[in-house]
């Protein structure tokens, strides 16, 4: 889960332009009015975000800000069967013999939203990026 969340964060840092980040009282502030009921939370510096980690209602999410508090993307761990239709359709036949072992639903303030399909055969790991309307693109591919 980490190497994707590592991805995930990478997506963000290129569509965004942020300057370098810091835990700050406004980021924390403007964190704990959004998600009051959050729980296990951590802050951290990466890069030019702030990234912190928490869980609400029992799922495992990660809010990212930039240098001004706002907030500029969200992710939460979500199940496979919440894919459109059509991406799972092509999932099935792209990636014959690969089995999916986690899904992220990215919510970016400019990018919109976006999944990203962690799946894995004997030899590779792939990353799928998949959109609401249902395209699937590799995002990233990798040796296991």
């Amino acid at each position: 889960m980490k190497k994707f969340i590592i991805a995930a964060i990478t997506v963000i840092t290129l569509a965004t332009s942020a300057f370098a980040a810091d835990t700050n009282d406004k980021t924390i502030n403007l964190f704990k009015a959004a998600y009051p009921g959050a729980e296990k939370v951590h802050y951290k510096a990466v890069g030019e975000l702030v990234s912190v980690s928490f869980v609400l209602d029992g799922t495992n999410m990660q809010a990212f800000y930039n240098t001004e508090g706002e907030q500029i993307a969200v992710s939460r761990v979500t199940d496979y069967k919440r894919l459109p239709l059509r991406a799972t359709t092509t999932l099935e036949n792209k990636f014959k013999g690969y089995t999916a072992t986690e899904v992220i639903e990215m919510d970016h303030s400019t990018e919109g939203t976006s999944y990203y399909v962690s799946l894995v055969n004997d030899s590779q790991k792939v990353i799928a990026q998949v959109s609401v309307s249902g395209e699937v693109s590799v995002f990233k591919k990798a040796a296991k």
